[in-house]
C-alpha cells in the first residue's frame, strides 16, 4: 500500500487531525460556549483541539529525523518482556487512578459498578438503606432507572447486568476497586501481544502491540476509570485468543468468556464482537458441533447473570409501573407492555438523524486523537495485508462490526476517556497495526516505533494531565467536607453540573460521610437533621449544597 512509507503516513495523520479540529469546531458551533451539561462536546471542545494538535506534531516530528537510533531495540525488549511490561504497567496504572483520576467514579455509569460491587462482597444481592431516606440516598434521576430502590424494605440494587460488578467484588472486599481495571488493562497487554505474535507468526510484532496499545491514551485513560469498557476489552479479546484453535475445550472456554462479556453491564458490546467469530465458527468444517460447544458454554453464566439478574430485578421493583419490569398480574398483558416498550425504545436509540450521526463521528475523532498517531492508518493496512489469515480478517470484521453496530445509536458517549463505546473492541487496533509494521520497510518501523514513544511519552502525558484537570474542576463543585469525619453532605439538584452524581454511598451507610439529595436548607432541617441528627451542626452553606457536622 503506498501510504506505508513515514512520508505519506505523515502527512495523511497530520491531514486527520486537521480534520478533525475542524469538524469538532464546526459541531460544537464554535464560538459560541459549550456548557457542561453537554459533556461529551464540552470534552472534545476542551481536550481533543489540544490532543489533536499534539498528534500532528508527533507526526510530524518522527518523520524530519533521519537517523536510526536503537529504538527498535526497545521494541524487541518488549516482545521478550510481556509479562514484565504488564507488571510495570500495572504499578503505572494503579498510581495514575490516584495522580489523575483521584480514584473517583466520575460517572454515574461508574458509580453503580462500584456500588453494586461492594453489595456483592459483603455477600448480598443489594444494598440497604433506611426506607424513609431512599429518596434523599437515590438520586431523582437514578430512581427506577439505573437503580432499583424498594421504598418498603429500601432494598438497592443497580439495573445494569451485574458481571463487572462481580469482577469488581473481590476488590472491593479487600478496599482497592481501583486495582481492578488496571490489572484488567495490564493483562490485556499480554493477551494483544499474544494475538499479534500468533496471527504474523513474528514474535517481536508482540513487542509492536504492546507499545501501540502504551502509546495511546485511550488505553491508559479507560484502564485509570470505573467504566466496564477495560473488562470488555479484555474479555473480547481472551475470546477471540482462546478461538485461535478451535479444539472442544477453547471452544467451551471461548462461550464461558464470552458469557461472562455478554453480562458486564449489557450485552451489546460483546455482541458486536464476537458476531463475525460466531458465524466463522457456524461455517467451519464441523459447524454444527461446535457452534453447540460454544452455545454450551455460553448458555449457564448467561441464564444466570443475565435472564437471572431480569427476573430478580422484577422481583425487587414490585408494584411500580415501569417500562422494562411491568407489574401488571396477567402475564401477556405484560409482556405485550414490554415489547411495545421495547418497540419504542428501539425506535428512539436505532434511528438516523443528521445530529446523530455528528455524534458517531465526532466519536471516530477521540478514537483518532487518543491513540498513537497514525494507528488507525496502520490498523487497516494490517488488516488489507493480513486478509489471507482468517483470524485477522475476522478481528477486523469485529472492529467494523463495532463501530457501525453504534451508527445508529440515538446518544452519545457522555463522559469517558478516549473513544468509549469503540473500545471493546480497541485491541484490534494494535494488533492489526503490528501486522502492518512487521512486513513494512525499514524505514517504516523506524517511524512507528518514534511515533510510539514520543506518543508514549508526551500524548499519555497531555492526557494525563486533561484527566486530572478535569476531575479537580469536577469535585470543586462538591461541598467541601472532611475526609474520615462523620457528616451529611447535602447535594443540591443542579443537572447542569451533573451534581446528582456525587450522590455515591456506601450500600449500607458504613462510610463516615453521607450525601444526599437537598431539598432546601428549612426541609433538611426538620425531615432529617432534627429528626435523626438533633446534635448535628451546620459548617457549610452554599448554593451547591450544606454540609452538617454530626460530632
Amino acid at each position: 500500500m503506498r501510504f506505508l512509507s513515514p512520508g505519506w503516513l505523515a502527512g495523511l495523520t497530520a491531514a486527520a487531525g486537521v480534520l478533525s479540529m475542524i469538524l469538532i469546531l464546526d459541531l460544537t458551533e464554535y464560538p459560541f460556549y459549550v456548557p457542561r451539561v453537554l459533556i461529551f462536546s464540552y470534552l472534545l471542545y476542551h481536550q481533543d483541539i489540544a490532543g489533536s494538535v499534539l498528534v500532528i506534531a508527533i507526526a510530524l516530528g518522527a518523520w524530519l529525523p533521519r537517523t536510526r537510533s536503537g529504538v527498535l531495540d526497545f521494541v524487541g525488549w518488549l516482545s521478550r518482556h510481556p509479562w514484565t511490561v504488564a507488571a510495570a504497567t500495572f504499578a503505572g496504572l494503579c498510581a495514575a487512578v490516584f495522580a489523575a483520576g483521584h480514584n473517583h467514579a466520575l460517572a454515574g455509569d461508574e458509580h453503580l459498578a462500584l456500588f453494586q460491587s461492594r453489595v456483592f462482597a459483603a455477600g448480598h444481592l443489594t444494598g440497604r438503606f433506611p426506607p424513609e431516606l431512599v429518596f434523599r440516598l437515590v438520586p431523582d434521576f437514578y430512581q427506577w432507572r439505573w437503580l432499583i430502590a424498594s421504598e418498603q424494605t429500601g432494598e438497592v440494587a443497580s439495573m445494569y447486568w451485574p458481571g463487572f460488578s462481580l469482577l469488581l467484588a473481590p476488590f472491593s472486599l479487600i478496599g482497592a476497586p481501583w486495582a481492578c481495571n488496571p490489572l484488567l488493562a495490564s493483562l490485556s497487554l499480554v493477551l494483544i501481544a499474544k494475538l499479534a505474535a500468533r496471527l504474523s507468526g513474528q514474535p517481536h510484532a508482540g513487542g509492536w502491540a504492546m507499545l501501540f496499545a502504551l502509546g495511546s491514551p485511550g488505553f491508559i485513560g479507560m484502564a485509570i476509570s470505573y467504566f466496564s469498557m477495560t473488562a470488555h476489552l479484555f474479555m473480547n479479546a481472551l475470546f477471540a485468543w482462546l478461538l485461535l484453535e478451535r479444539t472442544r475445550r477453547r471452544l467451551f472456554a471461548a462461550g464461558v468468556v464470552g458469557s461472562l462479556a455478554l453480562v458486564l453491564n449489557n450485552p451489546v458490546p460483546h455482541t458486536l464482537f464476537a458476531l463475525p467469530w460466531i458465524v466463522s465458527v457456524a461455517r467451519g468444517p464441523d459447524g454444527r458441533r461446535d457452534f453447540l460447544r460454544l452455545a454450551a458454554g455460553y448458555a449457564p453464566l448467561a441464564l444466570l447473570l443475565g435472564l437471572g439478574w431480569w427476573l430478580f430485578l422484577r422481583t425487587l421493583q414490585g408494584a411500580t409501573p415501569m417500562a422494562l419490569y411491568p407489574s401488571e398480574d396477567d402475564p401477556f398483558h405484560r409482556l405485550g407492555n414490554l415489547l411495545w416498550a421495547l418497540s419504542l425504545e428501539f425506535w428512539k436509540v436505532f434511528t438516523l438523524s443528521d445530529w446523530r450521526l455528528g455524534s458517531r463521528l465526532l466519536e471516530q475523532v477521540r478514537l483518532w486523537s487518543w491513540a498513537v498517531p497514525g494507528l488507525p492508518l496502520l490498523a487497516l493496512a494490517g488488516w488489507w495485508l493480513s486478509r489471507n489469515v482468517a483470524e485477522a480478517r475476522l478481528l477486523g470484521w469485529s472492529l467494523a462490526c463495532t463501530l457501525v453496530g453504534y451508527l445508529p445509536v440515538a446518544f452519545d458517549q457522555g463522559s469517558g476517556w478516549g473513544a468509549r463505546y469503540v473500545h471493546p473492541a480497541w485491541s484490534a487496533l494494535p494488533v492489526l497495526a503490528s501486522l502492518a509494521v512487521v512486513r513494512a520497510r525499514a524505514d517504516l518501523q523506524f517511524y512507528a516505533a518514534r511515533v510510539a514513544v514520543l506518543s508514549l511519552l508526551f500524548a499519555n502525558a497531555l492526557r494525563l494531565f486533561q484527566i486530572e484537570l478535569f476531575m479537580d474542576d469536577q469535585l470543586s463543585l462538591r461541598p467541601p467536607f472532611e475526609k474520615g469525619a462523620r457528616q451529611i453532605v447535602f447535594i443540591n439538584a443542579n443537572p447542569v453540573n451533573y451534581a446528582q452524581d456525587f450522590l455515591q454511598n456506601d450500600p449500607y451507610l458504613r462510610s463516615p460521610v453521607i450525601f444526599m439529595m437537598s431539598r432546601g436548607l428549612g426541609r433538611d432541617y426538620d425531615e432529617i437533621i432534627r429528626r435523626r441528627y438533633p446534635g448535628a451542626r451546620l459548617v457549610y452553606d452554599q448554593p451547591n449544597g450544606q454540609v452538617w457536622r454530626l460530632d
